[in-house]
């Protein structure tokens, strides 16, 4: 399929090729006739990704994190605890980190990253409501459930984790969060050498809609499940004020993807992610990081 994907990294100043996690499962699912079948009647269900979670719960899969931090390069000091205090995979992959680790923006006017991951920015959805993400469309309307509540966003914000990033997500500014309401039900990969082949995935998978009253106006929060993500957690207490860089969820186990709605005028991208985002380019920035200012 590739040699990984081109990703302009805000820290080096630079575009670097992400690795690919599980390339060669992408290259079987994804790549030809019977692979694509395969995805499509047994690996998309929920069923195939809990017993993927399973094993990574067992003790054995602790086995597995040594190995995968040396791989992928994870910073250990970012973690809240030593590799050793981690009974399963799982334990890791939803591991905290360290106080400090990811500083958030303090700016009132910015919107910071929810999450560690490529970031790619949607300057306006056109009149058909349509997204277009690495030359395959999403329908805001099909990804919230609702033609009128889609209509109230004009713009967006993608944030695609990989299988190696840390996999909590928080909340981008002050905020009062609604109730979480549950959509979708099948769990294909969100990677952008799998999207080539399964146009409009992520609003058919599984994922999870929170709406947000801020000083930004509304925001959608939409926290989108992948192949071998079977469960999004969520861990915030709804209709109460969070502040910017508050905890809502994480992922259990696999890559994922954050997609924030804006209403229209309500924010502007930062010059990084507005320049690479014009290349369709996505942008790595971590948690906490600022992605957008007020307009």
């Amino acid at each position: 399929m590739s040699e990984g994907i081109r990703v302009y990294d805000r820290y080096g100043r630079t575009i670097v090729r992400e690795p690919v996690c599980g390339e060669w499962f992408l290259r079987f699912a994804y790549g030809n006739a019977l692979g694509r079948c395969l995805q499509a009647t047994v690996g998309s269900r929920i069923f195939f990704s809990r017993v993927a979670s399973f094993f990574a719960n067992r003790r054995v899969s602790a086995r597995k994190i040594l190995p995968f931090v040396r791989r992928y390069g994870i910073s250990v000091a970012d973690c809240a605890r030593g590799l050793e205090c981690y009974g399963s995979f799982q334990e890791f992959f939803t591991r905290r980190l360290r106080v400090g680790a990811r500083p958030i923006d303090g700016g009132r006017d910015g919107i910071s990253a929810p999450a560690d991951g490529r970031y790619l920015y949607i300057p306006q959805l056109q009149d058909n409501r349509t997204i277009f993400v690495k030359g395959r469309q999403l329908r805001p309307a099909e990804l919230l459930g609702s033609a009128s509540l889609s209509a109230k966003f004009a713009s967006a914000l993608i944030c695609r984790l990989a299988p190696f990033d840390y996999h909590r997500f928080h909340f981008p500014c002050d905020a009062v969060p609604s109730g979480t309401i549950t959509l979708g039900r099948k769990l294909h990969s969100v990677h952008p050498l799998a999207l080539r082949s399964t146009a409009g995935a992520l609003f058919r998978n599984r994922r999870q809609l929170t709406r947000t009253v801020t000083d930004f106006g509304e925001i959608a929060m939409v926290e989108v499940g992948a192949t071998f993500v079977g469960s999004i957690r969520q861990t915030y207490q709804p209709n109460r004020h969070v502040h910017k860089g508050d905890e809502k969820g994480f992922f259990a186990f696999g890559g994922s993807t954050i997609i924030l709605l804006f209403e229209r005028g309500a924010a502007r991208p930062v010059s990084d992610i507005k320049i690479w985002s014009e290349r369709e380019v996505e942008t790595y920035v971590k948690m906490g990081d600022r992605v957008l200012e007020r307009c």
